[in-house]
């Protein structure tokens, strides 16, 4: 046996850049708070994708799909060989692994793209909003969240292969993806391309990536809560939000948000209400059970209040939960905070 340069530079920081991509989320998919993030994260995953299969048809010859895509044959003859203990070595992807890596590049590419589209729809008033209709954007949840429930199959799935047949093989797979190293047999040999048709390569499925990503970031809607820096522009946020949950809502309003504020709950039975801890008055501050000093919820006394998306959504969550037992809407809560604010009461 003699070492290899299988792996070059490109495939292995894909590698690595795709399973933070994925864990980031991962993470971050049940999360309200962390929304944006999860949308950075999936666009990273599409974009990697979009890149690896451009490699995967340009680049050097270990990297291709033609070196570990094999047809049903192959497959099923290296299955019964590593069945018995004696899988044949491969300078790629042997052809199980080939398999996996379709599946995995496949069920990422649902995944990333369907929740591309979904932020399209009209959940988001997005630009697919007038052709998408509310079933429509509810099936295409269920494939996204299919997709990612495979990939949570797929991936230990992926993990236990490449032990197995590091162990079969007696080599290090793991380790041979982050440094690039394999040992082959001696009278193997791996025709090394150019620097020029390896920078190439490169450069021309980097650029198809960046392409197809900016198109699908630019064409995702960016509401206004999440660049918000007044309470004002939060309020249009949530204004679009409950548009799209709504076709009939016209505009929040102060006495809803005051029922709200007021509205007392009664759970595991002990009867609670957001002016218990917050005070009968928003602009003057409260106290929580505890006896610490919570400060006012009028962002015009309290300029710190409602300025930062993910801190107010933060509060929201927490606060929602704790009192109603639920998540609120986003009419609640642009008309909670239509309360608040000194112009709304």
């Amino acid at each position: 046996m003699k070492r290899i340069k299988v792996w070059d530079l490109p495939v292995r920081l894909f590698h690595l850049g795709l399973a933070a991509a994925v864990l980031v989320a991962f993470l971050t998919g049940d999360e309200d708070d962390s929304a944006t993030l999860h949308t950075r994260a999936g666009l990273l995953v599409l974009g990697l994708v979009v890149f690896r299969i451009a490699y995967g048809l340009l680049g050097p010859t270990q990297a291709r799909f033609r070196a570990f895509v094999k047809g049903p044959a192959e497959v099923w003859r290296y299955a019964k060989a590593t069945l018995k203990g004696h899988p044949p070595p491969h300078l790629s992807h042997n052809p199980l692994g080939g398999v996996m890596v379709v599946l995995l590049l496949g069920t990422l590419a649902v995944t990333a793209i369907s929740g591309a589209v979904i932020k399209l729809g009209p959940d988001w008033d997005g630009a697919l909003a007038g052709v998408m209709s509310s079933a429509m954007a509810h099936n295409l949840k269920e494939v996204h969240e299919v997709a990612a429930g495979l990939l949570m199959l797929l991936i230990p799935l992926h993990i236990a292969g490449t032990i197995l047949s590091s162990f079969l093989e007696r080599q290090n797979l793991v380790a041979s993806m982050i440094t690039g190293w394999k040992d082959a047999p001696k009278e193997d040999e791996l025709a090394r391309p150019t620097l020029a048709r390896r920078v190439g390569a490169t450069f021309v499925a980097a650029t198809i990536a960046v392409a197809v990503t900016g198109v699908v970031q630019a064409l995702l809607p960016v509401s206004e809560a999440e660049a918000a820096e007044t309470p004002s522009s939060l309020l249009a946020g949530y204004a679009a939000l409950a548009r799209a949950q709504d076709g009939t809502f016209a505009n929040f309003d102060a006495d809803r948000g005051k029922e709200l504020y007021f509205r007392e709950v009664t759970r595991d039975g002990k009867t609670s209400a957001c002016s218990s801890c917050h005070g009968p008055d928003p602009a003057a501050g409260g106290r929580s059970p505890a006896g610490k000093n919570i400060e006012a919820l009028d962002p015009k006394v309290n300029p710190a209040r409602f300025t930062d998306l993910k801190f107010a959504e933060k509060w929201f969550d927490r606060n929602c939960k704790q009192v109603l037992g639920r998540t609120c809407t986003p009419l609640e809560k642009g008309d909670f905070l239509t309360f608040v604010s000194a112009s709304g009461r």
